[in-house]
């Protein structure tokens, strides 16, 4: 998802990657899926969004996400560790406009994926967290998320990070 920033034009080699995503967006067995996406929208501009889901449905959706993207592009992401399971809300990825950061669109956003997941039975709220984006960790750290273990995922090493709804 690091791919393509929120905010930026996009290199004509990769609009083939782009328009995948698009149609992956349409597919409701993918992680990427429109259906597990919460949108941030200002006077009708989308200015942010956060992908969530339950850890109960993402082995089948990590597994025909992961294999789409094997056979369209060659990139194998099969061996990585699982980053979610049964028993956990999953909060995968955020983006808010660059311009609109700093405003409380992804507190907001945050909490309406965390009321998503709660209203699906939840107590356990989980994401990672890159170990060198310390800023980013205190930022979940202030939404009362802990650092529970480190998993080395993606070629990154990371913090996964939990809440506890009580």
């Amino acid at each position: 998802m690091e791919i393509v920033d929120i905010d930026a034009n996009i290199p004509s080699e990769m609009l083939a990657a782009v328009k995948n995503l698009e149609v992956a967006t349409l597919d409701d067995a993918r992680l990427y899926s429109c259906r597990n996406s919460l949108i941030a929208e200002i006077a009708g501009e989308a200015v942010g969004c956060l992908i969530s889901y339950s850890g109960d449905r993402y082995a089948a959706m990590r597994k025909r996400t992961f294999d789409i993207l094997y056979e369209e592009s060659g990139l194998d992401l099969r061996g990585n560790p699982m980053e979610t399971g049964a028993g956990e809300y999953y909060l995968d990825c955020m983006a808010i406009k660059h311009e609109f950061r700093g405003k409380g669109i992804g507190h907001r956003l945050m909490k309406s994926a965390i009321e998503l997941g709660k209203s699906l039975g939840h107590t356990r709220f989980t994401l990672l967290v890159e170990k060198s984006h310390k800023q980013l960790a205190e930022y979940y750290s202030r939404l009362g998320f802990q650092p529970k273990e480190e998993m080395f995922a993606f070629g990154t090493e990371y913090v996964k990070m939990e809440f506890l709804f009580r």
